[in-house]
């Protein structure tokens, strides 16, 4: 059970609620609006794809312009050390150039596209850049170049966002960029603000390399391993993942493929299916092998251990006791499913690989690879695209299946409490489409003005009334852990578009969560960042929510262990809203946020990061989701 809630809004609360419900419990802490400000701050970092040597740093702010003061390149070491006195924050960098030292020791030519990376605020002291960095900021700037002004990034929100994006892109291509060299792992590890250590330098220099070396190899079965393409994929790739989920899309926008004659959906199915690939080498201890620009292979281990060294010479260098975490493990399952699908295979054995990865596997104990080279080769070549085109569908639709956080639609009711008696309410069929969940209640079912009225009473404490509950039913639970990103919306009225004296309450919370494959956890919310109007007003007012206000809901799951998987039944009390603002010492908000009766219409939206979200109907169609929203009625 975790408990988690809102503010005080008559009819506002109980939409709010409803969109919690749909967003499988998840709740949060601060995020909101604000605006750029200047840095005093010097910030540090070090560049890694494997480590990168003189390599020219350009610094971005806020508006896009270069803040040419701040310019600076990455020493003999990798480290590099940026003055921001005179940006603007928040500011974006650019890697050109330089030396990549596993590249150069393994005498071949690399296509080596810019790097990008964040530092959000001034309280930022760390800002790596990798291509875990890479996929972070395409994520967060959505197609709005150096701008991070126009992709609504902000001093108050930068931090929040890179947070969240960071935790999507270690679930979907971690390679263990979590772990440590001796056996364990941070989850609270963030590819751009986190320290490189001793335990920590060599997994991250192997897991970049692994991240490169996956989209190398859907480059060249997209036609060319050209710097071009390389650095193309990484924004689509990065676009894609901005809405938590590998789905094709950008939120509701459709993202189109980057090179001609290769499909987003191939680019997604041949990412993932390349990347069990990739991690089966990793986790053997033969290692990695990397591409180089004209399709050939090299063994990359001893390469990324010598220039490990070259950043750090105390960093320990050994991979024998690496052990996957959760997140390596829910990538291992979700790129194995795609990759059986796409090459028409059933089992690990026909495609040569020996075993799972494991929690309780080092790397030392998997031993030396095993793998059918042949069809490894095969996802990596051009001339083979057509063999295994009529799988591209049905791999993205296993991928979405196994590595989401899946809905059954039949399974979506509301449990109202007129009376406090239960009553079953049936939305009309949920549908998904364009990345968005569509749950409605018909017009002719409604739920209680009298129970919502007491709930909405300013004695609502102790008034005799049981919140209302949405339920649903997972029917997949991925292993892994993240920070999810929630921004729920609720106004009157029955469509998305606030007119004058309706009331209107949008909060942004972040929620981290953990899940083992059976129990979804999540921790403790924070505080949440409100914007809101009340019914006369002619502009939004801000605040904010306590953790004691936004704990006020209650999130209560049960799992149901069935023949095949685990199910987990989600229940969300969808008023207990009304009263949290009032009761947890926000007057203001609770005041703006009443009306004299709870009777009328109401529309909810929800849109989440962080966390992958799918839905699946009465015909086994499964669509990704990154929204929730509809209506229904009060009376």
């Amino acid at each position: 059970m975790e408990q988690w809630g809102m503010n005080t809004m008559s009819k506002k609360a109980s939409v709010l609620a409803l969109a919690a419900a749909f967003t499988i419990g998840i709740g949060a802490c601060g995020g909101g609006g604000g605006s750029s400000s200047s840095s005093s701050g010097t910030v540090a970092g070090v560049a890694i794809d494997g480590p990168v040597t003189s390599g020219s740093i350009i610094v971005y702010n806020a508006d896009g312009t270069t803040c040419s003061s701040a310019a600076s390149s990455s020493d003999s070491s990798a480290k590099f050390s940026l003055n921001l006195g005179s940006c603007t924050l928040p500011v974006s960098l650019e890697l050109s150039g330089g030396t990549d030292v596993v590249h150069s020791s393994l005498s071949s030519t690399y296509p080596q596209p810019n790097m990008r990376s964040l530092i959000g605020s001034s309280t930022q002291t760390v800002a790596n850049i990798s291509p875990f960095s890479t996929l972070i900021f395409y994520s967060i700037v959505k197609g709005n170049g150096n701008n991070l002004t126009a992709a609504g990034v902000t001093t108050s929100n930068a931090a929040s966002s890179i947070t969240t994006q960071a935790s999507t892109i270690l679930k979907a291509f971690g390679f263990g960029a979590d772990l440590n060299t001796d056996g364990s792992s941070d989850s609270n590890f963030n590819p751009i603000t986190s320290s490189l250590g001793t335990l920590n330098l060599a997994t991250f220099t192997s897991a970049s390399e692994a991240l490169s070396e996956t989209i190398r190899r859907v480059a060249k079965a997209a036609g060319g391993v050209s710097t071009t393409n390389v650095g193309q994929l990484f924004i689509a790739l990065g676009q894609d993942l901005s809405d938590g989920t590998l789905d094709g899309s950008m939120g509701s926008s459709s993202i189109s493929s980057p090179i001609s004659g290769f499909s987003m959906d191939s680019v997604r199915a041949y990412a993932m299916s390349n990347a069990l690939f990739v991690l089966n080498e990793m986790f053997s201890s033969t290692g990695l092998t990397v591409t180089d620009q004209s399709g050939s292979q090299k063994s990359a281990l001893s390469a990324i251990k010598t220039a490990t060294t070259t950043v750090n010479s105390s960093a320990t260098t050994s991979f024998d006791s690496v052990k996957p975490n959760t997140n390596l493990t829910s990538q291992w399952t979700s790129a194995k499913s795609t990759a059986l699908t796409l090459l028409g295979k059933s089992s690990l054995s026909d495609l040569g690989i020996s075993s799972d990865l494991t929690t309780s596997a080092s790397i030392s104990s998997r031993g030396s690879l095993s793998v059918n080279s042949t069809l490894a080769a095969a996802l990596a070549d051009s001339s083979q695209v057509a063999t295994y085109s009529a799988n591209v569908k049905n791999a993205n639709n296993s991928f979405v299946s196994s590595s989401t956080f899946n809905v059954a639609l039949s399974s979506i009711t509301l449990t109202d409490y007129p009376s406090n008696t239960a009553s079953t309410l049936t939305p009309s069929t949920p549908s998904v489409s364009s990345g968005v969940l569509t749950v409605t209640l018909p017009s002719a079912t409604t739920v209680s003005a009298s129970n919502l009225g007491l709930l909405n009473s300013t004695s609502a404490s102790t008034a005799s009334a049981t919140p209302p509950v949405l339920n649903f039913t997972l029917k997949n639970l991925p292993q892994g852990s993240g920070t999810a990103g929630v921004t729920m919306t609720l106004l009157d009225g029955s469509n998305s578009t606030r007119d004058s004296g309706e009331r209107y309450i949008s909060a942004t919370f972040n929620l981290p969560w953990t899940s083992d494959g059976t129990t979804l956890t999540l921790k403790d919310a924070s505080s949440a960042s409100v914007s809101y109007y009340a019914a006369p007003d002619s502009s939004a007012s801000s605040a904010s929510l306590s953790q004691s206000a936004v704990g006020s809901l209650a999130v209560t799951s049960s799992g149901v262990s069935g023949n095949s998987s685990t199910q987990t039944t989600l229940k969300m009390k969808i008023a207990q809203l009304f009263n949290t603002a009032a009761t947890n010492g926000n007057s203001t908000l609770a005041k703006a946020m009443t009306s004299g009766t709870p009777a009328g219409s109401y529309y909810y939206s929800v849109s989440f990061s962080g966390i992958s979200l799918a839905a699946t109907d009465s015909s086994s169609n499964t669509s990704a989701f990154s929204s929730v929203q509809g209506t229904f009625t009060v009376k």
